[in-house]
């Protein structure tokens, strides 16, 4: 769940970044013109483009934060539970393994069959 959620931080925060670039070059397009209402408009976009900025390093903050407990919690399970964490990679191991084979072996047992027919 911790991993997922980090993830999401993580998208959340790609997506500020581009957003953010964007109204960047809006404001850059928009320095030119002198209206006032315009000029007041900038300042909003600024302000809320500052703001963005503040929450996008505080959402990239807390991502790593969260992936820095989960390794130290992934690292403490491990050397608490060797043996357990072994035994579940010997049998994820295994069923990847058979479960390739068992695709090679089919595989070869349709071509010998279309051959004999």
């Amino acid at each position: 769940m911790m991993e997922r959620t980090a993830e999401q931080s993580s998208l959340l925060a790609d997506e500020l970044r581009k957003v953010a670039v964007q109204v960047e070059a809006l404001l850059e397009a928009l320095s030119e013109d002198k209206d006032e209402a315009v000029g007041r408009l900038r300042q909003r976009a600024r302000s809320s483009l500052d703001n963005a900025r503040a929450r996008l390093a505080e959402v990239e903050r807390q991502a790593s934060a969260m992936a820095q407990r989960a390794s130290v919690t992934t690292q403490a399970y491990v050397r608490e539970n060797p043996w357990t964490v072994a035994g579940g990679a010997l049998a994820t191991g295994l069923m990847l393994g058979s479960a390739f084979m068992g695709c090679l072996g089919s595989g070869d047992s349709r071509s010998g069959d279309s051959a004999v027919s």
